[in-house]
């Protein structure tokens, strides 16, 4: 049977039992057929007087939509699959791009089309006053200014094929003003941009190599007449087109180079709106440039905001590639090296990186004068002031790199210099500091928190002087819930205040006002509700182009509160704090209108689907403007409550309990327990039908009659199976104790750091009926000696000082490697166990979950496993998360409802008749 037969069959057989139900007294179960429909809101956006509001509304798998609101009419309009969108900078239109159908781009890769014959997106401008569409077909992109511009640039997707898919495919650029829709055609194009204001625009052409008249070229616009200047004509590549904040200057790269040159050396060119044509600003020559080091194309050169300096890459020239010796002549391997900073796998995730890595350098625009800043040894830089100020920060990680294979905080542990681009001077000012910085935005401070001490610093630019920021405080800026044997990261900071003039600094619940000169004494601005009320306060940044708070600027804050697990507002003005909104729902971020205070947000809570929202008065009303999910009301869906317990160490915790919307108290339910760290948090939150990538969807089990139960898990160092054990199975216990617990039908579920939780707890308990593992962690001895393989990073500091929490080396304590470790406890195992380990996991070693399956099949122990191949820790493609969802439906429900057991529960599927059948047949 196929996967499509079976879903028709559940279908059909859901609705033949709905059916024979007497009226419409009893709500749908959910089932697999249909997540697809099932909608979500994205990418929300607001016009600057908040008269219009604008979002996508994504399907799982299907044609999403595009959703414009009047804000003032209350009239809605639909762009039917459009899927991304900006608002044209004089807020009188809407541009979006439109999907071809998803039923013909489905169709076309079952005909296995060709890429550049596939269908094309087409886009949209819709004119807001009247809601009046064009569309233009075959789009493949579009640009506009960012401030003001009359004008928009698209380019047409035609079915030519590249021969090369790395090069750049030139295009024709269409160059439309929005008031008028007239066009100016401009062909051959391959980069393009607007300037900021929107007052210029620059494109560069590429003929076909065909074209014997035409050659490669730069052109810059102005678009306030329309005038087309070619400032740069005949070098064989152009690139990395940048256009000052005014418009008024240009910088790119060209080389003369031969097309064929595997290494190309370029140069950079220099425009501005008095001259005829650009010129050559810098070449490897150029003075100051070390030899044998050039300008890199790695790097895309641009203006500082004042339009004084040009910043630039540079970096040694790379040799090219031997050809004397043939590549079936070359021998193939990895040299792994003791007293490498990183070993191979590692060095392999970043070698494109390294291959491109560039060094900061500028030009200043007044005298051309060349300035190197970053080195090989200071690899890093940030200039202040948006690249217009007097200092810049130079770090450089490279000494730390070795120990941070096991040490968290080697990461953030650098070298740091001070440089003075007005003296043309740098000093080194901290050596190994281990530290989070915090760059103040006028450059005139380097904050930093300290995790040795837990305190916060700051480093004046002008004077040299360190001040310790917190020393008198009894508060702690550091994560007070910290459970993993390292030194905490603190809270962080909200913002730079009035410039460079404060910090606001978070705690676990308050913000608190810092003088980085340490004169002024900390101040807390949110001291009567956050830790007073255990309520959680965090800076909403309103505005996504602030560099800093204004002194008077009213603040949104988002609201937890940790006893209620309630989600909100609060405003914070003039020292003046006032709750907005507090409710049992969780609050998207808010967006703002630029120019008044009416904000868009999403709201939803477990049994409500998140729509969008619209507020005028700060939340003391709210509008409801969609309806994505109007076929929820006609599932039986569930509810959520919070239970408290003592764990079998005499320590309260807390979980959630997740019953059927159409729960009876005298019946008995069977109960699936999932867990991963803590859950209690997300009481509120909202959880769509989806096929899953590794986990139960809750609400799906709910719905076909199960409770699901997810209890928080305190940890100690050194135990974390026996600290699993100690919150899951006293909480199984606690709630079996109600009548309407089914005690005997019972099941695990877990992912990654929950597999491996999983796989622990069935080798201590017999309590439960089948269990599920998601790239369980069998072996911690095996594990601790292996890869990330997506990021190529050791895994030994997981169990030193992270997540795993062991606290030691595997020669320091390896009884505790061993008594957290499910395989040597595997004869113990009574419990049935469905394994997913994929053979493309860069997270936990896929041999961890064969290492368990052997073991298990050795013993003779119900066990199976799923390998979905080339897929990663979590489920990527969406067939497999569906095949997934599946199997643990029949899994379960075969354990814990009676439910027949499916052939490949009970034979397998051979390998001969892989993607011939699935083995979903029920026996």
């Amino acid at each position: 049977m196929t996967r499509k037969t079976y879903l028709k069959c559940v279908f059909l057989g859901i609705a033949f039992l709905l059916l024979a139900i007497p009226g419409n007294a009893q709500k749908k179960v959910l089932d697999h057929t249909v997540y697809d429909s099932w909608k979500s809101i994205s990418n929300t956006g607001i016009t600057n007087d908040g008269s219009f509001s604008v979002c996508v509304v994504k399907e799982q798998e299907g044609d999403e939509y595009l959703l414009i609101n009047n804000l003032k009419t209350n009239k809605s309009f639909i762009v039917p699959r459009a899927y991304t969108f900006s608002i044209s900078p004089d807020q009188k239109s809407v541009i979006a791009k439109i999907k071809a159908p998803f039923a013909d781009i489905r169709q076309a890769k079952i005909k296995k089309t060709a890429d550049e014959k596939m269908p094309k997106d087409s886009l949209a401008i819709i004119i807001l006053k009247d809601f009046s569409v064009t569309k233009i077909p075959n789009v493949k992109d579009y640009r506009t200014g960012k401030d003001f511009s009359e004008y928009i640039a698209y380019t047409i997707d035609d079915s030519a094929k590249v021969k090369d898919k790395k090069e750049i495919k030139a295009r024709t650029l269409v160059l439309r003003n929005l008031h008028t829709a007239k066009e100016d055609t401009i062909k051959h194009t391959t980069e393009y941009l607007f300037s900021r204001n929107g007052k210029s625009f620059s494109t560069i052409l590429k003929p076909s190599e065909k074209d014997s008249i035409n050659k490669p070229a730069v052109l810059f616009v102005n678009l306030s007449n329309l005038s087309k200047d070619t400032v740069s004509l005949g070098k064989t590549i152009y690139k990395s087109i940048s256009l000052s904040e005014s418009g008024s200057k240009l910088i790119f790269l060209a080389t003369t180079d031969s097309l064929k040159k595997e290494i190309k050396e370029y140069n950079l060119f220099y425009f501005d709106s008095s001259m005829d044509s650009a010129k050559l600003i810098a070449d490897k020559n150029k003075n100051g440039i070390p030899d044998k080091w050039s300008i890199s194309d790695n790097y895309r050169p641009t203006f500082s905001k004042n339009e004084k300096r040009l910043l630039m890459g540079i970096a040694p020239i790379v040799l090219p590639k031997d050809t004397t010796i043939p590549d079936f002549e070359k021998a193939q391997l990895d040299l792994w090296h003791w007293q490498e900073p990183q070993i191979q796998p590692m060095q392999l995730v970043q070698k494109e990186k390294k291959l491109k890595q560039t060094y900061l350098s500028y030009i200043d625009l007044n005298n051309e004068q060349f300035y190197q800043l970053g080195t090989e040894e200071i690899p890093e830089i940030t200039i202040s002031d948006e690249n217009n100020g007097r200092y810049a920060w130079g770090t450089s990680n490279l000494r730390y790199q070795l120990e941070s294979q096991w040490d968290v905080w080697a990461n953030s542990t650098n070298d740091i210099w001070l440089f003075d681009l007005e003296n043309n001077t740098k000093k080194q000012i901290k050596t190994g500091l281990r530290s989070v910085l915090y760059f103040s935005p006028q450059g005139n401070y380097l904050a930093w928190y300290n995790p040795e001490d837990r305190k916060y610093y700051a480093y004046s630019s002008e004077t040299g002087k360190e001040t310790c920021l917190t020393d008198k405080l009894n508060i702690n800026f550091w994560n007070e819930k910290t459970d993993t044997p390292m030194l905490p990261y603190p809270y962080g900071i909200a913002a730079w205040m009035d410039g460079d003039k404060y910090i606001l600094a978070y705690d676990k619940y308050d913000i608190w006002k810092l003088d980085p000169r340490g004169i002024q004494k900390p101040e807390n601005l949110t001291k009567n509700i956050g830790r007073e009320k255990k309520v959680r306060l965090r800076y909403i940044k309103t505005d996504p182009e602030s560099r800093f708070i204004k002194p008077d600027e009213k603040l949104l804050l988002r609201a937890f509160d940790e006893t209620t697990k309630e989600t909100g507002l609060y405003e914070l003005y003039k020292s003046k704090l006032i709750s907005l909104k507090m409710d049992k729902y969780t609050y998207s971020i808010p967006v703002k209108a630029k120019d008044k205070e009416v904000y868009c947000f999403t709201k939803g809570n477990f049994n409500t689907s998140p729509d969008l929202y619209i507020t005028y008065d700060l939340w003391k009303t709210e509008t409801k403007l969609s309806d994505i999910n109007p076929q929820m009301k006609e599932y039986n869906w569930g509810t959520a409550e919070l239970m408290s317990w003592t764990m079998f160490d005499g320590k309260p915790t807390q979980g959630i309990i997740y019953k059927p919307e159409n729960f009876d108290p005298t019946k008995k339910y069977p109960v699936m327990v999932y867990f991963y760290e803590q859950h209690t948090d997300n009481l509120y939150q909202h959880f769509p039908p989806a096929p899953s990538r590794s986990i139960i969807n809750i609400p799906f089990y709910c719905s076909r009659g199960y409770i699901v139960f997810t209890p928080d898990i305190v940890y100690t160092t050194g135990h974390p199976g026996e600290n699993a054990y100690n919150a899951i199975v006293s909480g199984a216990q606690e709630l079996a104790k109600n009548p309407w617990v089914d005690k005997d039908n019972m099941a695990l579920q877990g992912q990654s750091w929950g597999g491996y939780q999983t796989a622990y707890l069935i080798t201590r308990t017999n309590m439960f009926k089948a269990a599920g593992a998601g790239a369980p962690v069998s072996n911690m001895f095996s594990a601790y000696g292996g890869i990330r393989w997506d990021t190529g990073m050791s895994r030994q500091f997981q169990y030193e000082q992270t997540q795993s929490r062991i606290g030691a080396t595997m020669w320091e304590a390896p009884e505790l490697y061993k008594e957290n470790s499910p395989i040597f406890f595997a004869d113990k195992v009574q419990t049935p166990l469905l394994i997913m380990h994929n053979d493309k996991d860069g997270a936990v070693p896929w041999y961890q979950g064969i290492e368990y399956f052997m073991a298990l099949r050795r013993l003779g122990k119900p066990v199976w496993m799923l390998q979905y191949n080339n897929e990663a820790h979590n489920l990527k493609e969406r067939r497999n998360c569906k095949d997934l969802s599946i199997r643990l439906q029949q899994f379960f429900d075969h354990y814990l409802k009676g439910d027949p057991m499916p052939v490949w529960m009970k034979t397998g599927v051979p390998a001969i008749e892989k993607g011939k059948t699935y083995g979903f047949e029920l026996e």
